[in-house]
């Protein structure tokens, strides 16, 4: 069963409407400033101190606020705090909504394998042509097969993909669905809710040029459109990690993790054509996507 409403169009799942029961302004600004004051004391404030003891314990030169840039155990403990966005938006998901932590996931209340392992077959190998093409135009080094360096690509291939699904349960998550339980009208819910959660993204990654903005603006718009095409995460998480995953680990191999920063010029036009593209084409085969799901939902009733 899914708590879509009645006039949902057959197009859209009713995932971000799924709290119109509690259409409450304050109930709204709760959950998206809690969301965010979370995310700002997980960045802005536990990162530092933890990743900074991370350094140290693994003999490194501490990260330092005053010269930025990435340093192994800072990069790690962010990722690890990030991911914690799972259990707080959940959290704020059922006390401020009396939701069901599940059903932040999805319409179904679970999060759909079938549709993920699904999505992938579709997503993983653009994205992974997609990295071996970028690399040699973002000047990534040649791969050095130290046991250092492989100890972080398995640390990378654990903890980033978790950090990008603590993104997504906050953004098209908990304060998706919260912009979306203003609207009576679906199309208007999820464009509002698209809109504001899409530059929320933008800014709260330290953008701070006109491309770099627009990078995670797209990003984010092309992440809500699917959560809601498909009634849930799983996409949105899937094509989030893939990107930094797949991106990250060639830089973490040549030892240039320090180099990491946020997408500036002209070049984000590519993933930004990407992201579009992939968008439009998983929109057109969400019915595929979904099937399962909907089958174990018709056997139920």
């Amino acid at each position: 069963m899914t708590d879509s409403s009645s006039n949902t169009p057959s197009h859209l799942s009713g995932y971000v409407q799924g709290l119109r029961h509690r259409p409450q302004l304050w109930r709204t600004l709760v959950a998206a400033v809690s969301g965010i004051l979370t995310l700002v004391v997980v960045l802005g404030v536990a990162a530092i101190p933890v990743g900074q003891a991370a350094d140290r314990l693994i003999g490194i030169t501490p990260f330092d606020p005053a010269n930025p840039s990435f340093t192994v155990g800072f990069w790690a403990a962010g990722n690890v705090l990030v991911a914690l966005l799972i259990p707080v938006s959940m959290v704020l998901h059922k006390l401020v909504y009396g939701a069901s932590p599940g059903a932040l996931t999805s319409v179904t209340g679970r999060f759909r394998w079938m549709l993920l392992a699904r999505a992938s077959v579709v997503v993983l190998p653009v994205w992974v042509a997609y990295a071996v093409i970028m690399q040699p135009l973002l000047g990534t080094g040649l791969p050095k097969w130290t046991t250092v360096n492989l100890v972080l690509c398995v640390v990378a291939l654990v903890t980033i993909p978790l950090q990008s699904a603590g993104e997504e349960y906050l953004f098209r998550g908990l304060i998706f669905r919260a912009i979306g339980a203003r609207f009576a009208r679906p199309v208007v819910s999820l464009a509002v809710a698209t809109a504001v959660t899409a530059l929320q993204f933008g800014l709260i990654h330290g953008a701070t040029d006109p491309w770099g903005v627009a990078y995670y603006v797209v990003m984010g718009i092309g992440f809500a459109v699917l959560a809601e095409r498909t009634g849930g995460l799983e996409v949105p998480i899937l094509i989030h990690a893939a990107n930094n995953t797949l991106l990250l680990v060639p830089v973490v191999l040549a030892g240039e993790l320090a180099t990491v920063s946020t997408p500036t010029g002209p070049i984000v036009l590519v993933p930004m054509l990407l992201v579009a593209t992939v968008t439009c084409v998983l929109w057109k085969l969400a019915p595929w996507l979904t099937a399962p799901a909907r089958r174990r939902e018709e056997v139920a009733v």
